[in-house]
């Protein structure tokens, strides 16, 4: 086991390898575990002004027993050929296989123990070293065949991650999770042919859509589990402003599993391949909430939920629409989607860019 050293903010330097995951004092990610430190980490660092930093001890000893400290870049991994991914997504598509076989199981009628789907949930996260690999290797997944059971597995360790963002309870975080995991068990109900619609639906094809919440909330009304996660199931479409379904229900009216289950929902679609629409980027999702979204959803919710997101970026090399490769250095809290980044030697502040957007994490 590698030995972790505790250093004052001053006496981190360029090559060392933080030991842990670092977080800002709000709580949000600044930069993941196992990251080679640059200039760049250094500066993101004393902008928060942390105190102190766990490194590798080993890492640590190598700088100090160099004679001359160049500057040293990380690594730019390929996610899809290293051997982490490839054993993440053996898991996940094992993972995917349970998913199915439980929410059919469910669909029949047969007894749901709750600790079964909430492990399926998060065997993915407690398997990861860090829950920035979790983010960065299901974006990297976005190509892959994805249907219902696939989003029911993603939305479940999305709702993980973001109770643990807002402070839930282990108990609420669990009950969460499996609200996630059931939320669209309805559309087993519904008919593939418009479920995987390449077009815009009619009237007809989206109203039986909107049944998908009931037919889900019939599916498990009976079974004895906390009313919370049956809300999650059925009201996660509604909409502060009214406009939402299957109740109509406005702000306050709507339980809060709903809230949260309802932006995850949003944002992994939005993220992944569809018949309909091919993947966006996070930070195109991102701007898509900040943009289109007021009203519609919990603005505390969604800020909590934007500003990790785009933290859990920070430091990755992207694609903009420019062409250009560039990398994020800093995250705007106010304005997530707009981060500063690095182009070559160049820092560029997307605030003040509105025409550059991020269109790829690479």
């Amino acid at each position: 086991m590698k030995t972790k050293l505790r250093l004052n903010t001053n006496q981190l330097q360029p090559g060392m390898i933080l030991a842990e995951d670092l977080y800002t004092p709000k709580g949000l990610l600044l930069i993941p575990a196992e990251t080679l430190i640059d200039e760049k980490h250094l500066f993101r660092i004393r902008l928060y002004q942390l105190p102190s930093i766990v490194v590798y001890e080993e890492s640590a000893q190598q700088i100090a027993d160099e004679p001359t400290h160049e500057e040293k870049q990380p690594v730019n991994v390929s996610y899809r050929k290293s051997q982490n991914f490839s054993e993440f997504r053996e898991q996940y598509l094992m993972q995917q296989s349970l998913t199915q076989e439980k929410l059919n199981d469910v669909l029949l009628g047969e007894e749901i123990s709750e600790n079964e789907l909430y492990d399926i949930s998060t065997a993915l996260i407690k398997s990861l070293r860090t829950k920035s690999d979790l983010f960065n290797y299901l974006y990297h997944l976005r190509n892959e065949d994805d249907y219902t059971f696939t989003h029911s597995l993603n939305t479940a360790m999305l709702a993980n991650i973001f109770g643990g963002w807002l402070g839930l309870s282990d108990q609420e975080i669990k009950d969460l999770t499996i609200s996630g995991f059931l939320h669209d068990i309805g559309k087993l109900n519904i008919s593939p042919d418009i479920l995987n619609k390449p077009g815009k639906l009619n009237v007809d094809e989206f109203e039986a859509i909107k049944k998908h919440t009931n037919f889900g909330y019939d599916i498990i009304r009976g079974y004895d589990i906390n009313d919370d996660i049956k809300n999650g199931v059925l009201l996660h479409h509604e909409k502060i402003d009214g406009s939402g379904y299957p109740l109509g229900l406005k702000d306050n009216q709507i339980p809060l599993f709903a809230k949260i289950i309802g932006i995850v929902d949003i944002y992994d679609a939005m993220t992944s391949k569809r018949s309909y629409h091919d993947k966006y980027s996070p930070f195109k999702v991102i701007q898509m909430f900040e943009q289109e979204s007021y009203g519609l959803l919990d603005t505390h919710l969604l800020f909590v939920f934007l500003e990790n997101i785009a933290h859990h970026y920070l430091g990755k090399d992207v694609l903009l629409s420019t062409g250009e490769r560039a990398r994020i250095v800093f995250i705007h809290n106010q304005s997530p989607s707009r981060p500063i980044i690095q182009v070559n030697e160049t820092m560029v502040d997307l605030m003040f860019e509105p025409h550059i957007t991020i269109d790829e994490i690479l």
